[in-house]
């Protein structure tokens, strides 16, 4: 038979904390569509320098219960998927943890920006850079993310060789989210200066 703590027992008795977080998801979710817009112009001075397969019109607001057993929601803008090629701007809300922003070069395009998005933020004291062998992980414990400040070429370039992708990233408090709107796009704005085909 299970056993209950009080604190299980307490919570399941009280309908607040559900509603909370629904409303809390509702707000999450606007503050994408937010961000989206104001991507969506500032992609507009890029739209002729930006690998023409990027999706520059919309992005994709995605959602899920079950990142690590916490809910979290992702905007994926601009970007392109394929099995081997991946450009991607993800902006991911995670529960009790963070919203971060993240730039995922794989493949081809890993060939011909890698290198440029690194040295762009090779000095920024906030930027992390991905240590792990899968790209699809987003916490920040030290097995999958590395301050970039503190890598040498050596690291990265021994990454690079074993994965075929980077992941630079940035990251703040949940409870900072409001204000960190302009910190999300100023780091795409910096990344797509070096992302650019001409």
């Amino acid at each position: 038979m299970s056993k209950f703590t009080t604190q299980e027992l307490d919570l399941a008795s009280d309908p607040t904390i559900l509603l909370i977080k629904y409303r809390m998801m509702e707000k999450v979710w606007d503050f994408l569509e937010e961000l989206q817009k104001e991507i969506k112009d500032r992609l507009l001075p890029f739209q002729s320098k930006l690998p023409e397969q990027l999706k520059l019109h919309n992005g994709k607001i995605s959602k899920g219960e079950n990142y690590k057993r916490l809910p979290y929601m992702i905007l994926d803008y601009p970007a392109h998927f394929t099995r081997e090629d991946i450009l991607a701007f993800r902006i991911m809300f995670y529960w009790g943890h963070f919203i971060s922003a993240t730039f995922h070069l794989q493949g081809k395009y890993l060939r011909e920006f890698g290198n440029k998005l690194i040295e762009e933020f090779q000095e920024d004291e906030n930027v992390f850079f991905c240590v792990n062998s899968e790209p699809w992980d987003y916490h920040y414990r030290s097995n999958n993310y590395m301050l970039l400040k503190d890598l040498n070429q050596c690291d990265i370039e021994e990454h690079v060789a074993g994965t075929d992708f980077i992941k630079l990233s940035i990251k703040f408090p949940v409870e900072e989210m409001p204000q960190r709107k302009s910190n999300l796009i100023n780091f795409l704005d910096l990344g797509l200066k070096v992302i650019q085909t001409n």
